[in-house]
């Protein structure tokens, strides 16, 4: 579900009115300082309210419609597409960069002209600013770094799956080498093999000739259909069930064991 705007929204967007009116109050006072510390500020709450707009806009233009819209850097619709790449690409760098300046210049002021800045609190007021940017800056270097391991994983998974897109899965399953995105892959506790363990596996690959031949079953429990002359079998050593190789392939790819008895199929899944 998207998140609508909530009451933490409210009290920031009126926080930070109230501190940009002050500013502009006291502007005179902040001119005789030898930064312009006023200017990051503003500059820096912009940044912030722009970047919470990016996030809210983004929830709803997504087509998953979720508020995990950043994790997800294969966007269908150009709008939440447009809105991650902004913000990992555009905002995110600009807003390190504008934050470590502002760190500089609030040092300098402190040291050099601290009597420009009106009051005491306006000075532990920027510092305490300057905290909470580092700490959203934290946050998103973080979700950046999840986003990154995630697209990673689907690389990965899409290679193994190219591996194995024979003609056969093409005909059977049709493109399977492209994910739509993160949420396709396998979470679970089982993971799968890899294409080379699963072509080393115990047992034995054959050509279907005839119904029920050589102690095979009559129908692939994946794909439901009855196996027929020609197709190629795969029958899993560690409990002779079988199964057609473009099904239980792909099958192994997420889970290491058989399909029907929950065993595992080789030593390595342990």
């Amino acid at each position: 579900m998207v998140q609508p705007l909530g009451y933490n929204d409210g009290i920031l967007l009126l926080s930070l009115l109230y501190s940009s009116v002050d500013l502009i109050l006291e502007w005179e006072s902040f001119r005789t300082c030898n930064y312009p510390i006023h200017m990051w500020l503003l500059a820096s709450y912009v940044c912030v309210v722009t970047f919470r707009f990016t996030h809210l806009l983004g929830m709803r233009s997504s087509s998953r419609g979720s508020g995990d819209f950043l994790l997800d850097l294969r966007q269908k619709n150009w709008l939440p597409r447009l809105l991650t790449q902004f913000t990992w690409m555009l905002a995110l760098p600009f807003f390190i960069c504008w934050t470590l300046l502002g760190t500089r210049w609030l040092w300098r002021v402190s040291k050099d002209t601290p009597q420009c800045v009106p009051t005491d609190m306006h000075m532990w007021f920027a510092v305490f600013w300057l905290l909470l940017c580092y700490i959203w800056i934290v946050i998103h270097i973080a979700l950046g770094a999840v986003a990154w391991l995630l697209e990673r994983r689907l690389r990965r998974a899409e290679g193994d799956l190219r591996q194995i897109e024979s003609d056969d899965v093409l005909t059977r399953w049709g493109q399977v080498s492209r994910l739509q995105d993160y949420t396709s892959l396998s979470m679970g506790n089982s993971p799968g093999l890899s294409p080379t363990q699963i072509n080393s596996l115990p047992g034995s690959l054959s050509i279907f000739a005839s119904s029920c031949e050589d102690g095979q079953d009559g129908e692939c429990s994946i794909c439901l259909n009855e196996f027929v002359q020609g197709d190629t079998v795969r029958n899993l050593g560690v409990c002779k069930h079988s199964f057609h190789k473009s099904c239980i392939d792909l099958w192994l790819l997420r889970r290491a064991d058989c399909p029907l008895c929950k065993r595992k199929v080789s030593d390595k899944a342990d």
